[in-house]
């Protein structure tokens, strides 16, 4: 996974010079060329059903709530047909899709996460859902605005948002109880969590340590928000093109200085070689190996199934907003979007719009969230009854939406807009596994990324011709 992301900039260069599709400018923040307009006429023309394909990324606990929506989608109208394709996760689905830049074998709608966003924009093969919005005069307005801020870019929305979620604190309650700490109030701050992971080793509660830390490169990005720190300059990316990183700062130093003292002092295991697919961190809750970890919400849904077989009686999980610096910031949006293929036909454009609609729905997206543990993305949808009596059942699947709400609606809380966005995560994730795995310097490995990062911004803005 770490090699092919790193050759993503390149591969992707490669595609779009295969396509025909390089030379892509900066003259916005996206980079992109002109929004092509929505064909929703095309649809009433054609003949019926229109049968489209979407490629997804969902694994099995969220891919049963997904295709339950698609299947009551398809039996709701003649019109148009969908079709789900799994392309196992994120990587592979992106990989494939650039791949068929030069082949032609394309879905109709992709979903990416949203690191991804740039990149996607960057093809020139997106049908901007603010284009067929704009056409069949449908508002956002009902939607998040944290949401709304994540997947607009220069004024454009690119990606349909749909899977929302965001990184919360799992922890063991039971655990917590034996070691003389309170189960109803976990930590909130890097300090706090700290403290909860001294004294849960010190009382002999867990096997191995207080914390299962995994080395998830999105945590920095997180962390900075939170701290009401850019990542990148230009405004996150968003006023113009990404040139540097910018998270060489205080609240990096800190979370990096933090990082370091938990794994070296005992505090913090970690898998060196995790990434988004990785969940020893929470399997380590479930043997007792430690009590806590930092992982997606998207995962409750899993986690809630493997909780209700019985095979983990010690655990009670209890769930929290993730702790981190102090500052005027919040956790960003994390997860995914869906985008529309402009190279499909114009039916079919049409068609896919008209599914993506209807996952949108109020209901639906109330359905979506409580089968899975994303966030729903619109105030109508978080009121639904459907919503509030499953949060009033399950008030742990309502942590990660309050959460998105407390964050400010800033360019640090938007999130970073970069085309090098997987391989200034790997960049990251080997420089915090040189301070876990060779006892680096946190300043110096800090430094060592971000320099790692401009350059990587840099190679790729020259490779698409930015």
């Amino acid at each position: 996974m770490r090699v092919r992301r790193r050759v993503a900039a390149s591969s992707l260069a490669v595609a779009l010079s295969a396509a025909g599709l390089l030379a892509v400018g900066a003259g916005s923040p996206a980079g992109a060329a002109a929004s092509p307009k929505c064909p929703l006429g095309a649809l009433k023309s054609a003949a019926k059903p229109v049968e489209i394909t979407m490629w997804h990324s969902m694994p099995e606990q969220n891919l049963k709530t997904l295709q339950a929506l698609t299947d009551t989608f398809n039996a709701s109208q003649s019109d148009v047909k969908v079709k789900l394709v799994s392309q196992v996760d994120y990587d592979d689905t992106f990989a494939k899709y650039k791949a068929g830049l030069a082949s032609g074998d394309l879905p109709d709608i992709v979903q990416l996460q949203n690191d991804d966003q740039q990149q996607m924009v960057d093809t020139q093969t997106v049908l901007p859902a603010s284009a067929c919005a704009k056409a069949d005069k449908y508002s956002f307005s009902d939607y998040l605005p944290r949401v709304m801020s994540y997947y607009t870019i220069g004024g454009t929305t690119y990606g349909m948002p749909f899977n929302a979620s965001g990184p919360v604190l799992y922890y063991n309650k039971k655990a917590f109880t034996a070691a003389g700490l309170d189960p109803e109030k976990p930590p909130a701050t890097l300090d706090e969590v700290r403290a909860a992971a001294e004294k849960l080793r010190s009382s002999g509660v867990v096997s191995k340590a207080g914390m299962g830390l995994k080395v998830e490169p999105g945590f920095v990005q997180h962390w900075t928000a939170m701290g009401g720190g850019l990542f990148v300059d230009n405004g996150n990316g968003r006023k113009a093109r990404a040139t540097k990183s910018s998270f060489n700062a205080k609240t990096g130093a800190q979370v990096f200085a933090w990082l370091s003292g938990m794994v070296e002092d005992g505090l913090a295991v970690t898998n060196p070689d995790s990434g988004n697919s990785a969940f020893d961190d929470l399997i380590g809750i479930g043997t007792g190996a430690q009590a806590m970890a930092i992982d997606t919400s998207s995962s409750l849904g899993t986690v809630k199934s493997v909780l209700g077989s019985g095979a983990y009686p010690n655990v009670e999980i209890g769930v929290a907003p993730m702790p981190g610096p102090k500052g005027t910031g919040g956790v960003l949006v994390s997860g995914g979007a869906l985008f529309m293929v402009d190279k499909s036909a114009p039916e079919k454009q049409a068609a896919a719009w008209q599914y993506l609609k209807f996952l949108d729905d109020t209901e639906q997206q109330a359905i979506w969230a409580a089968g899975t543990g994303f966030v729903p993305i619109r105030r109508s949808s978080a009121a639904s009854k459907t919503m509030t009596d499953f949060w009033a059942a399950n008030p742990s699947f309502k942590v990660a939406y309050d959460q998105l709400l407390a964050g400010g609606d800033t360019a640090a809380g938007a999130g970073a807009v970069m085309g090098a966005a997987p391989s200034i995560n790997d960049i990251i994730r080997d420089a915090e596994n040189s301070m876990f795995l060779e006892g680096a310097d946190p300043k110096t490995a800090l430094k060592d990324a971000a320099a790692k990062a401009d350059a990587a911004i840099k190679d790729y803005n020259t490779r698409i011709g930015a």
